[in-house]
């Protein structure tokens, strides 16, 4: 996993520096329940640890191994963060375990997942709320017909709404992040944002049906339902595992 160049949100997803145009790459891998454990065990065992020594140099900014809740393809994600496109792009050095004293055959993963895609996106805007950690996000993907003006209204009038009903959302943190590579008709989404819960109760009770949804009368000039008119094609929860930054 680690010889791609460009590997994929404290016990916090994205808890990170609150830098705007940072890289994230999610490698987005199926582990068949049998092996799980032992790839959880070295990925955060060892893994976590060379990708420390990266973030210690300056290298990178950010490493998280996530866990799908619930039945997905995906069952974990693997996230690296870089302050720049130059950062990531020049990131290989990073991933040699004799950093850490070891030998990539002691440490290999690849014969206990299969990688299902790798994706680098850019942050378009992200937000902390408090001091709560972010244990477990929604990550939502769409195509929006239209991703400048999808970026917009999110910056403009959903960014307020957000920090308006911390209270009611019980969100710990938020972020909008769109597509650099791979692109096209044939891939799975545009864009994806992120909504963060410190429970999974909080992240289920977010995503549930709510008559009256009090969050409608503060989106009233919202153009969504044209900028979106299909929604989210997937959200899905994904537990943060571990996090280094």
């Amino acid at each position: 996993m680690k010889n791609i160049l460009l590997l994929f949100i404290s016990m916090s997803v994205f808890n990170t520096h609150n830098i705007l145009a940072q890289i994230s790459t999610h490698v987005y891998v199926n582990v068949p329940a049998e092996n799980s454990a032992e790839f959880e065990r070295l990925e955060i065992d060892y893994w976590s640890k060379i990708a420390k020594k990266g973030i210690d140099e300056g290298k990178m900014t950010g490493w998280g191994l996530l866990k799908t809740i619930g039945i997905d393809d995906v069952t974990h994600v693997i996230v690296n963060v870089f302050e720049s496109i130059e950062q990531a792009t020049n990131s290989g050095s990073v991933w040699d375990p004799s950093v850490i004293g070891m030998d990539a055959r002691e440490i290999s993963t690849v014969d206990l997942r299969k990688t299902i895609a790798v994706v680098n996106y850019q942050t378009e805007v992200q937000e902390n709320y408090g001091e709560e950690p972010t244990n477990f996000t929604i990550f939502n993907y769409a195509n929006p017909n239209n991703v400048a003006a999808f970026i917009n209204e999110n910056k403009t009038l959903w960014r307020e709404v957000h920090k308006k009903s911390i209270g009611m959302s019980k969100r710990t943190s938020w972020g909008v992040h769109t597509r650099i590579h791979p692109q096209g008709n044939e891939t799975y989404s545009s864009i994806w944002t992120r909504d963060g819960f410190k429970t999974l109760a909080d992240a289920m009770n977010y995503l549930r049906y709510k008559e009256n949804n009090p969050m409608q009368a503060m989106t009233k000039t919202s153009k969504m339902n044209k900028i979106l008119p299909q929604g989210f094609k997937k959200s899905v929860i994904r537990e943060t595992l571990h996090w280094e930054n």
